[in-house]
């Protein structure tokens, strides 16, 4: 995964391979915490609410890399 946030329709499809603590925002503005070790299952926990419920102004998930090591 690059350096950076990147965009994807479908973040658990992206994810399941990768090793790592991430931060994913829907379209909806709610941010996960996202940890994630090859051969499990993803770790998800709520970090913030929707930033509004007005209109979807975007359809794509952002995902950044928080940390390479998992515990």
């Amino acid at each position: 995964m690059a350096n950076g946030p990147i965009e994807v329709n479908n973040p658990a499809e992206f994810l399941r391979k990768e090793n790592g603590v991430f931060e994913v925002i829907s379209p909806h503005g709610h941010a996960f915490r996202v940890t994630c070790r090859r051969g499990f299952k993803m770790r998800v926990r709520e970090i913030s609410e929707p930033k509004s419920l007005g209109p979807l102004e975007e359809t794509m998930w952002r995902i950044t890399r928080v940390n390479t090591a998992v515990a």
